[in-house]
């Protein structure tokens, strides 16, 4: 669960605890009910769509002027294909990341809303009911806070205002006494600014928190690297956005960890664990997802054939690892490695295909330790990610 700073679709490599800031995982694990809230919006677009309307039969609305009408009725008759068009948006990615699909339709809407209900404000016969009616910035200001960037929210503030000020002095013109028309322009300013600074504040620290949260859920506090839980995320990012027809998934653990704990103690084995996280990302290059899985039980996602594979593994193998009692331990690692379907991969089958070469690394990880310890073994596997026959 971000901001996240680049294309929100474009994967980044999850290293040494970072994880992916992508939208889609952040979404995958909030699990919004965005068609509710989409609904919603929709709904309310067409309720300013009615209220216009009703301007258009209100004594102190447009009646007696055409082009107030037009302007109403024109205003009124947009709502309808607004609203359609809302119900279709992604509003979960772009609550995260302030973006639309459909590039900058955010900033339109928030553009189209306020400049729409300034026209409607403008075309009221009667300034001191066009004056109340700016409260429905509110609404606007409420949308804007949540789903664009601050510097748009900070213009809606802006338009928003000189337009109720406007409309305040309009209506002392029309013959409101000046401190009626002060003290109801000042509440609608304080009641419009106040609902936007309040949401925009409480959706950007719920979203740093969640973020915070995320990263903490994803991540191994000992070594920093991803836990199985963000292993599995960013690799099935790696399956479907990265490049290259190969796969391979290597299973690394220490050997005889159980008894580096007993003879020189937990602290011990912690700092063998450490040492473990920085050889096996220091084996890597990008694009790889290096992940403690439990235990002392390590991950790596490549999108490499079986050669540049096993080189990896020799690297990983043939470096000491110091316990600091004049002994030295071993890390014995099994592969799965085998080609990809070119056609791009869903989350569901990107997931089984690392659940399943999983079981199959940890079977060549089994293999290689009752052969020789601090040795590895590589099993082949298709497209589907099965053993072959």
């Amino acid at each position: 669960m971000s901001g996240l700073g680049g294309d929100s679709l474009t994967a980044e490599i999850a290293r040494g605890g970072q994880l992916y800031d992508e939208t889609h995982h952040v979404l995958r694990q909030l699990r919004l009910r965005e068609r509710h809230i989409r609904y919603t919006i929709a709904g309310l677009v067409l309720i300013f769509g009615v209220v216009g309307a009703l301007g258009l039969f209100t004594p102190s609305g447009s009646q007696g002027s055409v082009w107030r009408s037009l302007i109403l009725g024109t205003a009124a008759a947009t709502t309808v294909p607004t609203a359609m068009a809302v119900s279709r948006v992604h509003l979960g990615e772009m609550w995260w990341t302030k973006k639309s699909h459909v590039r900058g339709f955010n900033n339109v809407f928030v553009a189209y809303a306020d400049i729409g209900v300034a026209v409607c404000l403008f075309a009221i016969a009667d300034p001191r009911l066009a004056l109340y009616f700016s409260a429905l910035f509110a609404v606007v200001g409420s949308y804007s806070a949540h789903f664009v960037r601050a510097r748009v929210v900070y213009l809606h503030m802006a338009f928003s205002s000189a337009v109720t000020c406007t409309l305040g002095i309009l209506a002392w013109h029309d013959g409101v006494p000046p401190v009626t028309a002060f003290s109801a322009t000042l509440a609608l300013l304080v009641a419009v600014n106040g609902t936007v600074t309040l949401h925009h504040g409480y959706t950007s620290d719920l979203q740093r928190t969640l973020k915070h949260q995320l990263r903490m859920a994803n991540t191994d506090p000992l070594t920093g690297l991803l836990n199985r839980r963000g292993f599995i995320l960013a690799t099935s990012t790696l399956l479907r956005r990265g490049q290259g027809d190969r796969f391979a998934l290597l299973i690394a653990d220490v050997d005889r960890f159980k008894r580096i704990n007993d003879d020189h103690g937990h602290g011990v084995g912690d700092l063998v664990l450490q040492q473990v996280a920085e050889i096996l990302q220091g084996a890597v290059d990008e694009p790889a997802v290096v992940a403690r899985l439990g235990g002392d039980e390590f991950a790596i996602a490549m999108r490499l054939d079986e050669a540049a594979a096993r080189a990896v593994a020799e690297d990983i193998r043939a470096q000491p690892i110091d316990t600091e009692d004049g002994e030295w331990a071993t890390v014995s690692l099994g592969i799965a490695v085998g080609p990809l379907d070119r056609d791009q991969m869903s989350d569901v089958d990107a997931t089984a295909r690392i659940r399943r070469d999983l079981a199959l690394a940890d079977d060549a990880l089994f293999s290689a330790k009752a052969k020789r310890r601090g040795s590895y073994a590589v099993v082949l596997t298709t497209s589907t990610g099965s053993r072959p026959d």
